[in-house]
C-alpha cells in the first residue's frame, strides 16, 4: 500500500530526544507547504547532495521564492505532479545529553609504565552546530539517518577519543583529580567534533577505576618507592577505617579502599617534596636552638634530643682550662668526643651534655 501523496510537510513526531529526521516521501509537489520548527533546519537532499537549507518557519516551496530549486525544477520538467525530487532530512539544534564508557590500558604512575586495565565511563553535552557540515561528515554515510544511528556515531566517536586522550596520561594523575582530567580531554576532543559540525559543549569523567589484581600492583610499587613505606602504611590504616564504615549499618559496600587511594596518593607526593626540601639541621625542643642532625645533646642548652633516652650523666668536676688560660677545646675533655670540626667551642658538648665554659 502507497503513502497517499500531501503537499504538506513537517516533523510532527518530534520528540525531546530525537536528533534527525527524515521525510518519509521524497517527491515534491509544485506547491508544497514545509514547516520546520523551532531549534532545526530542513536540509534538502538530492542524488545524495546537499542542495539547501530551510530555517524554522513554515516555508511555501516554489522555484520563485527558493532560488537553490530553480536547478531542481528545470530537471524535473515533464512531471505533472512531482516536480521536484528531492530528500528532506530535519535536523534538531537543540542540546542533547550523552553517556560514554571505555576499557583499554594506560600506565599506572610515573616511574611505573607497565600498563594497567582501564576502566571509566561519564557523560557530555552537544548540539549540531553547522548541519551542512554534520550531514557532508556525519549523515551521508548513514543508510536511515536515524536519532539511533547519530547516537550510535556520537558514543563510539566519543569513546574513541577520549581513550586516545586518557591512555597519554598516567592512572593516578588522572584518579587524583577527576575535574582537572575531565576539562582538560574536553579541550583536547573538541576540535574533532567541530571538524564534524558538532559543539561539545561539555565533558565529565565520572568514574575511572582498575582491576582489583592491578590495584594491588600500584599499592605495592607505591610501598617500595615511598620513604620507609610510611605512605602505604597509612593508606593500609584508611582502608581498614574505611572497610569498617562500609560493613557498618547504611554503610557503602564497595571498594573504599580506592575512594581514599587519591588521597593518599597526594599526601605522599606532598611528604616526598616536603622531605626533599629540608635541611640537614633539627631545633632544639627547650631553646630552639639548630643543631646538625642526629644529635645527642643540644649545642646551646645542653638538653637531650627527643630520640635520646639517655639516664642522667653523674656529677662530674668542672671543665680543666685550656692551656694558657682559654676556653677552646680540640676534644671534650669528659667524654673525649672530637670538637675541631666545630667553629668554636660550644657551651655545652653536644655528645656528653657536660658544660665546657
Amino acid at each position: 500500500m502507497t503513502t497517499k501523496k500531501t503537499n504538506v510537510v513537517n516533523w510532527a513526531t518530534q520528540g525531546p530526544d530525537d536528533i534527525v529526521y527524515r521525510h518519509e516521501r521524497d517527491d515534491l509537489r509544485t506547491i508544497t507547504s514545509v514547516t520546520v520548527p523551532e531549534h532545526a533546519v530542513a536540509l534538502f537532499i538530492r542524488d545524495g547532495q546537499l542542495a539547501g537549507a530551510l530555517e524554522p518557519g513554515r516555508h511555501i516551496i516554489t522555484s520563485a521564492n527558493v532560488p537553490w530549486l530553480t536547478k531542481l525544477h528545470n530537471i524535473a520538467l515533464g512531471y505533472k505532479e512531482t516536480p521536484f525530487k528531492v530528500q528532506i532530512i530535519y535536523v534538531s539544534l537543540k542540546i542533547f545529553n550523552g553517556k560514554w564508557g571505555i576499557r583499554g590500558m594506560i600506565k599506572a604512575a610515573p616511574g611505573y609504565d607497565v600498563p594497567i586495565v582501564l576502566m571509566s565511563n561519564g557523560d557530555f553535552q552537544f548540539r549540531i552546530k553547522d548541519p551542512a557540515v554534520f550531514f557532508t561528515q556525519v549523515l551521508g554515510g548513514m543508510a536511515s539517518c536515524s536519532t539511533a544511528d547519530v547516537n550510535a556515531f556520537m558514543r563510539s566517536f566519543i569513546n574513541e577519543q577520549i581513550t586516545q586522550q586518557l591512555t597519554k596520561q598516567y592512572f593516578m594523575e588522572v584518579y587524583a583529580n577527576l575535574e582537572a582530567a575531565s576539562t582538560s580531554s574536553k579541550v583536547l576532543i573538541e576540535p574533532y567534533f567541530e571538524q564534524r559540525g558538532i559543539e561539545l559543549l561539555s565533558l565529565k569523567i565520572s568514574e575511572l577505576r582498575t582491576t582489583d589484581e592491578d590495584q594491588q600492583k600500584i599499592f605495592e610499587y607505591l610501598q617500595f618507592t615511598s620513604k620507609d613505606g610510611e605512605a602505604f602504611k597509612r593508606y593500609g590504616v584508611m582502608e581498614r577505617m574505611a572497610d569498617a564504615v562500609g560493613e557498618s549499618e547504611g554503610g557503602a559496600a564497595i571498594g573504599t579502599g580506592m575512594l581514599l587511594f587519591p588521597q593518599m596518593f597526594q599526601q605522599m607526593q606532598q611528604q616526598q617534596a616536603m622531605q626533599q626540601q629540608q635541611a640537614p639541621k633539627v631545633l632544639c625542643p627547650h631553646c630552639g636552638n639548630p643543631n646538625d642532625f642526629p644529635y645527642r645533646f643540644c649545642g646551646n642548652c645542653g638538653q637531650p634530643s627527643p630520640q635520646t633516652q639517655a639516664a642522667a650523666q653523674p656529677a662530674r668536676a668542672p671543665a680543666p682550662a685550656a692551656a694558657g688560660g682559654g676556653k677552646a677545646f680540640s676534644a671534650c675533655p669528659y667524654c673525649g668526643e672530637s670538637l675541631a670540626g666545630l667553629k668554636k667551642t660550644p657551651k655545652f658538648c653536644p655528645y656528653c651534655s657536660e658544660e665546657l665554659g
